[in-house]
């Protein structure tokens, strides 16, 4: 049986209906994880750092961010899980964390500042003396036994605080000699990169607190985000700030194909923001960096 031609005059009109009222294309969205740091990236949505995201979302074609301000340690967290595309900031240093990778235009730099008590002050030097290294030598000086330094062994090169050594072989009178003698807070995104045994910190202000009590000896974070709540909890008058270290001021994806290909768009739209006049406008999220001192 022979089927009869379709009638165009009747099927133009539905076809040409249906192609205008296919959804347009979507935007591809891009989770961007940043640290809550006061004074750059507030959790209420203000800060410079959010004020360059608005400008970078409006200016990439195609794209969608959705930002979210989250402690530090859950914002490495939420790119390693997947859950998130980007993360920033994050300081540069030889490697990047692992599971991630460096975008390659920066932020900007950050400094670092070591800040304690004026009565118990604390220098950079003191904390990253090569005296506090374990060594071979330290290891045969302690009197622990041969077994007991074997298994030592694979901390050799760097220093440790007490609780970190007993955790390895017990509680045992001879560490005391071997031990890290400070106790001294960063955020713990940071604790495993600064040189020393740093202890890991929930928020800035916990710190301060303990820092005043005398239950740490120092903390070390980035001037920019640290003296705000300094001065909001009147502190100035009672501590005292030393440079720590300069670090080219970073952001992250994960090592992968889907983060390499972010990286390269994301690169080339800061590079543009950064050549802009909205630059101008908006200000650069670390300003005020490269004019800190130490004081008192």
């Amino acid at each position: 049986m022979r089927l009869p031609k379709p009638c165009t005059s009747v099927l133009l009109p539905l076809l040409m209906g249906a192609f205008f009222w296919l959804p347009a294309q979507a935007e591809e969205r891009w989770v961007v994880a940043v640290a809550e740091l006061p004074g750059l990236a507030e959790r209420d949505g203000s800060g410079p750092l959010l004020a360059q995201l608005e400008v970078l979302d409006r200016q990439l074609d195609g794209v969608s961010l959705d930002v979210r301000v989250v402690p530090f340690a859950r914002s490495l967290l939420l790119v390693r899980q997947g859950q998130a595309d980007l993360q920033m900031p994050y300081i540069g240093l030889p490697q990047a964390p692992a599971g991630l990778r460096y975008g390659r235009q920066a932020l900007g730099q950050v400094n670092f500042a070591l800040y304690s008590r004026r009565m118990e002050p604390l220098r950079r030097e003191q904390l990253l003396a090569p005296g506090w290294l374990l060594t071979e030598k330290k290891l045969v000086d302690s009197g622990l036994s041969s077994e007991l330094q074997e298994a030592l062994a694979p901390l050799l090169g760097r220093s440790w605080r007490l609780e970190q050594l007993q955790a390895r072989i017990g509680p045992r009178p001879e560490l005391d000699t071997l031990a890290f003698p400070y106790r001294v807070e960063t955020d713990r995104a940071h604790a495993e990169v600064l040189g020393f045994p740093a202890l890991p910190s929930n928020t800035i202000r916990s710190s301060l607190e303990k820092l005043m009590l005398g239950r740490i000896q120092g903390y070390v974070l980035a001037p920019l985000n640290v003296e705000v709540e300094i001065d909001r909890m009147g502190l100035r008058e009672q501590l005292q700030a030393v440079r720590f270290a300069d670090y080219q001021a970073l952001w992250l994806v994960a090592d992968s194909t889907r983060g390499a290909a972010i990286e390269q768009r994301f690169s080339a739209a800061l590079k543009v923001f950064k050549a802009n006049v909205e630059l101008d406008r908006v200000g650069p999220a670390l300003q005020g960096q490269e004019h800190w001192q130490p004081w008192p």
